[in-house]
C-alpha cells in the first residue's frame, strides 16, 4: 500500500500539466477555425504564431459592425490597425469575418 502512495503524488502532478498543457487544444473554437483556413482560401498570409491576433482583428470587425459602425468606419479602423495592408486585402479580411460566424459571437 505505501508504494501506491507513493506514486499518488507524482501521477496527480503529470495528470495535472497533461490537462494545463492541453487546454488551450480541447477549447478551440471551431469558427476561429474556419475563419483563419477563410483567410487562407482568400489568399491572405500572417506571421507565423500571430493567429491569434488575426482572431482578435476578426473579432474587432464584427464588434464594430454590431454597434452600428458602417462600412467605411470599420475600414478605417481595421487600416489603423494593420496599416500594411493595402484596402482590397482588408476587405477580404472583413468577408471572411462576417461570413464565418465570428460577428454572431462578438
Amino acid at each position: 500500500m505505501k508504494n501506491v502512495a507513493h506514486l499518488t503524488a507524482p501521477l496527480a502532478a503529470v495528470l495535472g500539466a497533461i490537462a494545463v498543457s492541453t487546454a488551450p487544444i480541447a477549447n478551440a473554437d471551431s469558427t476561429d477555425d474556419r475563419y483563419l483556413q477563410g483567410l487562407k482560401d482568400a489568399q491572405i498570409t500572417w506571421a507565423g504564431g500571430s493567429d491569434q491576433a488575426m482572431i482578435e482583428l476578426a473579432h474587432s470587425v464584427c464588434k464594430d459592425f454590431s454597434n452600428g459602425f458602417t462600412f467605411e468606419k470599420t475600414l478605417a479602423d481595421v487600416k489603423t490597425a494593420t496599416p500594411q495592408l493595402a484596402d482590397t486585402s482588408i476587405g477580404k479580411i472583413m468577408g471572411v469575418a462576417t461570413g464565418t460566424g465570428n460577428r454572431i459571437r462578438s
